[in-house]
């Protein structure tokens, strides 16, 4: 390979560019059309170029000689928690990803999405996009990882789609943390990942009793509390850091374990209650960045409402440098140029 230059599509805050940076690669230009997500990019790596543009007016052939174009298509049309319009969704930009490979021919790609787009509705799609890429003279591998398997502290399934020249052995990273396995690590708790985050503005959304919960089997998966915020279990991974977090939305932190009594409570007979709950509290900016493997020197600008969004679409810069340090391994046992029309 001749070079590990590389653009980071779609951007955001930054997760991204991050790990594919702490992983080895020179992300040299980042392109976003969020002005708060670039402005967080841009006072985190002041070195990269920004491009605060439509990827659909970028002509990708001025950027040639690349060793990787990577990025993470807006999810939201292929996400199992949205209305999953798909190719109907007019913010799939998929097809722009392609786009860019296409013109810049780059030695490799790295596309992340959700795993929804997996699934049987969006399968024969995926298929299509991944044909697209295979024609333009790439061997195509995908798989949907956990972010919990490699050490961050969260439950985020994900896909990747990787493209490398032929002949250009890659494989997926092993998982290097589990449940109750003796060869790997413990996943990485919510408690771990918090304990010590420095003082963040509180989340002043109010966490309050549901009037009618929902019981289920966990006290962490039920409806038990008003709001779209998820408690956590501060011993295990958390739930997945949405971009919808803020507000009422931001997951919630259960300090004395109060849900877990509840549930029993509820579970025995016991009628519901009302009103706020004591020793829970929601989520802070800095708290949710750590679960998604930000380091504490990495800020966030632009309203905290955008903070929280930029934190939940992000790649976890964690995940991102494993997947970065696997498939600049694979291509370095190889002299690979871009690819050739």
């Amino acid at each position: 390979m001749t070079s590990n230059k590389a653009i980071d599509l779609f951007a955001g805050a930054g997760g991204l560019s991050l790990g594919l940076k702490l992983a080895g690669w020179d992300v040299q230009i980042a392109l976003e059309i969020d002005t708060d997500a670039v402005t967080t990019h841009r006072a985190n790596m002041p070195e990269v170029h920004h491009l605060c543009d439509d990827i659909r007016d970028v002509d990708f052939a001025e950027f040639t000689g690349l060793g990787l174009v990577a990025g993470g298509p807006p999810c939201q049309p292929f996400s199992v928690s949205g209305k999953q319009l798909g190719i109907q969704d007019v913010r799939d930009m998929v097809p722009q990803f392609v786009r860019a490979v296409k013109e810049s021919k780059p030695a490799a790609f790295l596309m992340e999405n959700v795993h929804g787009l997996t699934t049987a509705k969006f399968r024969p799609y995926l298929e299509t996009q991944i044909k697209a890429l295979a024609r333009l003279g790439y061997e195509v591998h995908w798989k949907v990882l956990n972010a919990a398997d490699y050490g961050v502290p969260q439950n985020r399934r994900r896909l990747f789609i990787i493209g490398v020249p032929k002949g250009v052995q890659f494989q997926f990273p092993e998982p290097t943390h589990g449940p109750n396995s003796p060869r790997q690590t413990p996943y990485a708790s919510v408690r771990q990942a918090i304990h010590d985050a420095p003082y963040d503005a509180p989340n002043s959304a109010k966490v309050v009793y549901c009037k009618n919960p929902i019981l289920r089997k966990s006290p962490y998966a039920g409806m038990l509390l008003n709001g779209k915020g998820r408690p956590l279990n501060l011993d295990g991974p958390s739930h997945t850091i949405p971009a919808t977090a803020g507000g009422n939305r931001t997951h919630i932190i259960d300090i004395k374990g109060v849900l877990k009594k509840y549930h029993t409570f509820l579970a025995n007979g016991g009628s519901p209650r009302i009103g706020e709950v004591a020793d829970c509290r929601r989520l802070t900016v800095r708290e949710s960045a750590r679960i998604q493997t930000f380091p504490d020197w990495f800020e966030f600008t632009g309203p905290r409402s955008r903070q929280y969004s930029q934190i939940g679409n992000a790649v976890p810069p964690l995940l991102a440098k494993v997947v970065g340090e696997a498939l600049l391994s694979a291509l370095i046992t190889v002299n690979q140029p871009g690819i050739a029309a």
